[in-house]
């Protein structure tokens, strides 16, 4: 299974039998988010919860080494918050109802899980491991365009002179395995992507690259995605249970008007 469908299976049955679940006020919304990033640790790694931060738990668990676990707390902090992206508001709504914090981030994983959203990620990590299985460079970049094919990891809405998220992590790989082939491959198909597409790096596309060069498991992009941005919906939630708002939009019809 995912790392989000184990997320998804301890988180329900955590949210069964945790007593302070429904305890709402800020500092105990906090403690259980506490719990809640243990549990996904252990989704993430399979290891018993340790009384370390979850950076260094994912760090031992991958065997990363020290270089490693400084990328993978950076990758973290940069996934922990992005606005009101659709799992951020996703998790919001859920939280202006009143349920739990384990309801909040359940729901915050079901959105990101979405292939428009952080399963992009995934995309991105098959892409790279395809190419670098096949050995193949620009030519491969425009077969794909030819036929059709996304490019993931490529452009971002919001940031037309690149995604920051992606060049602070891209630049801390550069400083951390300057001699690195993964590194030097992943920059090579940066480079080849941007010149076919002319758009840059985003974030998914640097958390890939990341799971390549630290030699990660299948899919520990998106876990790493998922688990620093669930510190960005224990946030939220803290915000919007202290408003006593529930978050309700208005439609407006805006189709054949009906005859009377």
């Amino acid at each position: 299974r995912s790392f989000i469908a184990r997320a998804h299976v301890l988180l329900a049955a955590e949210a069964a039998r945790d007593p302070l679940a429904f305890d709402l006020r800020p500092l105990a919304v906090a403690s259980t988010g506490w719990r809640i990033l243990a549990l996904l640790a252990h989704a993430a790694t399979g290891a018993a919860t340790a009384a370390t931060s979850i950076d260094t738990q994912l760090a031992r668990a991958w065997r990363a080494g020290p270089r490693g676990a400084e990328v993978i707390r950076q990758a973290l902090i940069l996934c922990a918050d992005h606005e009101l992206n659709v799992s951020s508001f996703t998790a919001r709504c859920v939280a202006s109802a009143g349920s739990h914090p384990y309801a909040v981030v359940t729901a915050g994983l079901a959105a990101l899980e979405g292939t428009r959203h952080g399963g992009t990620t995934a995309r991105v990590e098959s892409l790279l491991a395809t190419l670098r299985r096949n050995r193949q460079g620009p030519i491969a970049i425009r077969e794909r365009l030819r036929r059709g094919e996304r490019i993931d990891g490529f452009g971002h809405p919001l940031y037309r002179d690149g995604d920051p998220r992606a060049m602070a992590l891209l630049d801390l790989l550069r400083e951390k395995y300057p001699r690195s082939p993964e590194l030097a491959f992943v920059l090579g198909v940066a480079r080849d992507a941007a010149a076919a597409l002319r758009e840059r790096p985003n974030l998914d596309f640097a958390l890939g690259a990341a799971a390549r060069v630290l030699r990660l498991p299948p899919d520990s992009g998106l876990t790493l995605f998922a688990i620093g941005r669930t510190i960005g919906w224990i946030g939220h939630a803290i915000e919007q249970y202290a408003t006593g708002q529930l978050i309700r939009p208005r439609a407006k019809y805006v189709g054949v008007a009906p005859h009377s």
